[in-house]
Formats: structure tokens, C-alpha cells, sequence
């Protein structure tokens, strides 16, 4: 094979597999650090990185990043959309008992913050990073507001969080059995909130390559103008890909309250559009738009919570410098993404010099 047909058939694979080699290399990585460490890398490893907080949360989360960035948006408010999400999960939850209503809360509420964000985006003509970095302040503000006056019986706790009432008779099934509970087959199990995230990943997937609403979130990316003359409504396509982000913080944010049990605003959900959009990456997504596999996120974001793993498990890192270390994998990925579309340059001017065939 010669030099020119290799490096195009590398930078084929890369830009269509890359989330699959990324995964790949974490995962070699961490059953080395475990190894080191004097233990033996076990399918246990893997469930625990499965069953993640950062697995199932900030992946479904990433889901609709992928959305938003695909159409060469960004969110940042979905860190703080899921603390005030959580909380009024939480409080209906106490204050209902019922699952349904829960679940309707969390979805209504996540609704209604995309809403804001996609409205001031598509019909304010406010660019994206600006309306959601006023918004990732409003949420939280309020929702730290909520949790220092609202009566304890509603918000679950009297230490400035919501927390679930463990004496509701439906505490055990959302939390025990849900929650933290795993599908067992055999000796296989599996967490039921990754089963959760897997399903939608797949959803999203179908989505995207199967309909003509997927098919416009791409076009809008790729190019706002062709868009519109091909008749596709640019602004409601910005707007719902923001409501669509804000329902799947609606669902995080029941998964949430199910795994975790409870939501503290001054500190829950801190950093998370920054580990929603590092999951984004590591699925192969392009920043700029247009481009990227929705089934890359399951990769994407087992990546990351694996990235994380190695980091924690190295007791050299202390906790300050762990960030340093995930922030440099996260622009090493976008830096091989950069070279991706120079390498593919380069053949064709090769080609063009050499006058080769297609």
C-alpha cells in the first residue's frame, strides 16, 4: 500500500471509528493502571465505570449536547438546568409520592429550560454561548434561593439540599431497586440507569440518520444558508435541539434523584456542560458542526468516566491536579481532529500534483 492510499484509508477510519479507538485505548489504560496497583482488572472494573455517575448523568446529558453542537451551538447551562431540575423532581417526589408526577416534573421543568435558551437564541438572535452563560447563573441562583427558604418537609432535608424522604412507600422501588439496583443475567449484570442512557443513545442514533428532522440538524451545521434555501426552518430546528437538551437534563435529572438520593446546588452539577462537552468530543463530534455518530456518545462518554478512573486511581495525582490531566485529553482529541482534515488535504494535493485517479 503506498503512503498516500495509507494515510487516506487511516484518515477514513479515524473520522468515521474514532470514539471506537479512543475507547479502546482508555480501556487498555485502565486495566494497566490496575495492574500496576497490584490488582487484577475484572469485569467489576467495567460495571463500575457503567454504572458511573458520570456514565449515566452527564451521558444523557451529552445526548443532547451532541444535538446542540452538531448544529454549531453550545450549552452551558445544562449543569445548572439539572440542579434546578433535580430539585423540583425532588419536591414533587415528596410532596406526591408518585413516580409519574416526578417524572412529569423533571421533564417539564428540562422542557422549559431549553425553551428559554432556544427562544433567546433562535428568535432573540443572542449568540448561544452568551444566553446559556446567563442562564447557567439564573438556574442555579435560583434554585440555591428555592433550597435556603423552602419548608425542610418539602425540600427533604433541612442542610441546604433537596433530598428524597426515605419513609415514602415508593422510596425503595426509585431508589434501592431502580437506583442503585443492576439487571442481573447470569453472571453478566448491568446498572439499570445505564440500561437507561444505552436505549436512548440508541434512540438518538436512529434519530439522526433515520428521519428528516435529524437529517436538518445536520444540514443546519454543515451549512446555515444551503439550509435555508432548501426550505428548512433554521430557527425552529436551533430551538428544539435546546428543548431536546433540556428534556434529556430532565431525564438526568431523575436519574439523579433515583442513584443519588439527593442534590446539593451549591456544589451538584458543577463543571458538567464541560464534562457533557468532553463526552461530545470523544465521540468523534465535531465542534464546528455538521459532523459526528450519535452512537458515539455511549463511546464517547464511557471514555471520559474511564479517563476519569485511570486519573483517580493514580494516588501520585492529588484531587487539584486531577483536571489538568482530563482537560489535556480533551484538547489532545480535538487537536487530532484538526489534523484529521489537514492530512485529508494533503492527499489531495498529492494526488492532484501526481495527477493519481480518484
Amino acid at each position: 500500500m503506498k503512503k498516500h492510499e495509507f494515510l487516506k484509508t487511516a484518515e477514513r477510519y479515524w473520522s468515521q471509528s474514532s470514539y471506537i479507538v479512543v475507547l479502546l485505548l482508555t480501556m487498555i489504560g485502565y486495566a494497566i493502571t490496575i495492574t500496576l496497583g497490584g490488582n487484577t482488572f475484572k469485569w467489576s472494573h467495567i460495571v463500575a465505570i457503567l454504572g458511573s455517575q458520570n456514565t449515566c448523568i452527564v451521558g444523557t446529558i451529552a445526548l443532547g449536547m451532541a444535538l446542540v453542537i452538531i448544529t454549531g451551538q453550545i450549552d452551558l447551562s445544562v449543569g445548572s438546568a439539572l440542579v434546578l431540575c433535580s430539585g423540583i423532581t425532588i419536591m414533587v417526589f415528596n410532596l406526591t409520592g408518585s413516580i409519574l408526577m416526578m417524572v412529569l416534573a423533571a421533564l417539564g421543568s428540562g422542557a422549559l429550560c431549553g425553551l428559554i435558551n432556544g427562544v433567546l437564541v433562535g428568535y432573540g438572535k443572542i449568540p448561544p454561548f452568551i444566553v446559556t452563560l446567563g442562564t447557567m447563573l439564573i438556574f442555579r441562583s435560583v434554585t440555591l434561593s428555592v433550597v435556603r427558604d423552602i419548608d425542610p418537609s418539602i425540600a427533604g432535608s433541612s442542610s441546604s439540599q433537596f433530598a428524597m424522604i426515605t419513609t415514602l412507600e415508593k422510596y425503595d422501588l426509585v431508589r434501592m431497586q431502580f437506583g442503585v439496583g443492576k439487571f442481573s443475567l447470569g453472571s453478566f449484570q448491568i446498572p439499570y440507569i445505564t440500561i437507561v442512557f444505552i436505549v436512548l443513545a440508541i434512540l438518538f442514533s436512529v434519530l439522526m440518520q433515520r428521519t428528516a428532522f435529524g437529517k436538518s440538524i445536520y444540514a443546519v451545521g454543515s451549512n446555515e444558508k444551503s439550509a435555508l434555501l432548501a426550505g428548512i426552518n433554521v430557527t425552529r430546528v436551533k430551538i428544539s435541539v435546546f428543548v431536546i437538551t433540556g428534556l434529556m437534563v430532565g431525564i438526568a435529572s431523575v436519574l439523579q434523584a433515583c442513584k443519588i438520593g439527593n442534590v446539593t446546588p451549591a456544589s451538584s452539577g458543577q463543571s458538567y456542560e464541560m464534562y457533557a462537552i468532553s463526552a461530545v468530543v470523544l465521540a468523534g463530534i465535531s465542534m464546528s458542526g455538521g459532523k459526528g455518530k450519535l452512537q458515539g456518545v455511549i463511546f464517547g462518554t464511557l471514555s471520559y468516566t474511564t479517563i476519569n478512573f485511570i486519573i483517580v486511581s493514580i494516588p501520585e495525582l492529588s484531587v487539584d491536579i486531577q483536571d489538568t490531566f482530563q482537560g489535556l485529553v480533551l484538547i489532545l482529541v480535538i487537536l487530532v481532529q484538526s489534523v484529521a482534515p489537514a492530512v485529508r488535504s494533503r492527499i489531495q494535493r498529492t494526488r492532484k500534483h501526481r495527477q493519481l485517479p480518484e
